[in-house]
């Protein structure tokens, strides 16, 4: 038990020694185990003298622990009658089945049989766990999302100290601030993936586009148009140029992962199969959502790099800090969107496809809306400040979708009412 504070329930005997007109105490403790008091030496844990208290039944009374909250918590015990002849009085009413006792409530067996004080006093205890909290097992510091977030916060630090007069910190900064923003995500969905399949999905996105140094739009150079990659298009051109780029061929990208997933899974066996695999919405948010953030990072990271190296380390880290928080409502909640649609699709296989149809082109649609905007911006064909709130709208409108799939995901996941019971 852990604490500093115990408790300790007594039943105090009273005896009125009416030759000196004094009382004599004796305390009966209690255990955690129910106790019987009677006069039948073979049944009762405490025997009372036959001969001394006749109006005692053979097996009068229980007194039984009631559960409490915490090993703090005063505890509870109740007293019932075990259907005596002469009955048990509570504060002179006479018991009725049974009740909670009370502290300092005066017990008395029969009208005039012996009489019992319930008392219940704190008691000071220090144990080992209490000296040394970390080794208490009670605490259960990993399910409760204390210690993995804490020393991985640790460890970034340490590097970005051990960097901060290098391009090197912004490169672990963007990554710290990629992992927490996945982790919120992680945290909204109340629902556990293994961490090395969340950074596989992530790498599976993010190294393709690092080993090519140049964004998407090189790797996609030869599979569309050239002359879709000019400059100075005109509207039409930019939005076709967008949706193609940045909402077709982006989207597909970042979901390849988690389709390969969610085929691999098939093959398993239980229980990977279900921690691994993609069962339900939940999964497909979560997966799809940290393959995202790798993409998001690489892709933010060749923007800071050069930034950086055109105006510095201030100007690249100014850019750096509202690109990966902004991904949360950008890159990554369009691929989360699409992810719910994958989960759909895994609960009713028949209209697999279907749903995934659907989660293709409504992410495609939200994402090609947000690129048209900053190319826009990028040629001078759209007011600075207009364009900002263009961007502020879509991207909620973008954060919403995403919250409402993974409120809907938590309403459909067969494992709703459990949670729903654990709060």
């Amino acid at each position: 038990m852990t604490g500093l504070h115990r408790y300790k329930s007594f039943l105090r005997k009273v005896n009125h020694n009416t030759a000196s007109d004094s009382q004599h105490t004796e305390d009966i403790v209690l255990s955690n185990k129910p106790i019987v008091i009677g006069r039948d030496p073979s049944c009762c844990d405490i025997v009372l003298d036959s001969t001394k208290y006749q109006e005692v039944s053979r097996q009068h009374l229980k007194i039984s622990p009631l559960s409490s909250g915490s090993p703090s918590d005063l505890p509870q015990w109740e007293i019932s009658d075990l259907e005596s002849r002469n009955g048990i009085y509570i504060n002179g009413q006479r018991l009725q089945g049974s009740q909670i006792l009370q502290v300092h409530d005066q017990i008395k067996l029969g009208r005039k049989g012996p009489e019992f004080v319930f008392e219940c006093e704190q008691i000071s205890f220090v144990g080992v766990s209490d000296i040394f909290p970390v080794v208490s097992r009670k605490l259960d510091l990993h399910q409760k999302g204390f210690l993995v977030p804490g020393i991985v916060t640790v460890i970034f630090v340490v590097a970005m100290l051990a960097t901060q007069n290098s391009n090197n910190f912004l490169y672990i900064f963007a990554a710290y601030l990629a992992l927490a923003s996945h982790y919120v995500i992680h945290k909204l969905c109340h629902k556990h993936k293994p961490w090395w399949l969340l950074v596989s999905l992530g790498l599976a996105t993010g190294l393709p586009l690092l080993t090519a140094h140049h964004e998407l739009t090189a790797i996609f150079s030869d599979i569309l148009p050239g002359d879709l990659f000019k400059h100075n298009e005109n509207i039409l051109a930019i939005t076709i140029k967008e949706f193609l780029k940045a909402g077709l061929l982006e989207e597909l990208f970042k979901v390849l992962p988690v389709i390969l997933v969610y085929f691999i899974g098939r093959l398993l066996q239980s229980p990977k199969r279900e921690l691994i695999g993609v069962w339900e919405p939940m999964d497909g948010i979560l997966l799809a959502t940290a393959s995202a953030t790798g993409f998001a990072l690489v892709e933010s990271m060749m923007k800071v790099h050069e930034e950086t190296q055109s105006k510095g380390s201030f100007a690249g880290l100014t850019l750096l800090i509202p690109l990966i928080l902004g991904d949360i409502s950008g890159q990554v909640a369009y691929s989360g969107y699409f992810g719910y649609f994958i989960g759909l699709g895994a609960m009713k296989p028949k209209k697999l496809w279907r749903f995934i149809g659907i989660g293709y082109l409504t992410s495609a649609a939200l994402h090609t809306i947000g690129a048209i905007i900053s190319e826009l911006q990028k040629e001078h064909k759209l007011d600075f400040l207009i364009g900002n709130v263009l961007l502020a709208l879509i991207g909620s409108l973008a954060y919403i979708f995403l919250m409402a799939a993974i409120l809907k995901a938590n309403q459909l996941s067969p494992n709703h009412s459990h949670k729903s019971a654990n709060g």
